[in-house]
């Protein structure tokens, strides 16, 4: 395995313990109804959650560089390959996403206004934005992911 893949197992490794324990963290969190200071509360798990996860990915991969007996670039290219390959697709999962999310919250503000014959302005809570950007927030993650995958998937193949 070339240290590129141990790279890319490592940032997989990575984001699932740290975005996963940021999930764990912030889920309840806007669940609560009574919590008093919901986007304080999410916005510093986001700012841990991500100073965590360059750390642990930067030692993760210093780590790997650093006891890597021999390179082995004969898989470069194939690599290279799969990379670009993954990429274009995560790039069509995230655009689909983001496409989906902006569809739906359409539908939402459609539904608000015909039930409550009101702007969707003013009946929207408080937590409508922390909920979007956690949304847009999984929808980055999964692309990530669905690159990585794809790239190791693809290198296999090769």
């Amino acid at each position: 395995m070339s240290l590129r893949e141990k790279q890319l197992w490592a940032s997989l490794l990575a984001g699932l313990l740290v975005w996963g324990a940021y999930a764990a963290r912030v889920v309840p969190i806007l669940l609560d109804p009574a919590h008093p200071h919901p986007a304080r509360a999410t916005g510093l798990a986001f700012l841990i959650a991500l100073i965590v996860f360059v750390i642990v990915e930067g030692a993760l991969a210093a780590a790997m560089a650093w006891f890597q007996r021999r390179h082995r670039p004969a898989r470069d290219q194939a690599l290279t390959e799969a990379a670009l390959v993954a990429g274009q697709v995560a790039l069509v999962v995230l655009i689909t996403l983001v496409v989906v999310t902006l569809l739906g919250l359409w539908g939402f503000a459609v539904w608000i206004e015909s039930q409550y014959a009101v702007g969707i302005g003013t009946t929207m809570f408080s937590r409508a934005p922390m909920l979007l950007a956690n949304l847009l927030l999984i929808e980055i993650l999964l692309a990530k992911g669905v690159r990585t995958i794809l790239t190791l998937l693809l290198v296999r193949r090769r």
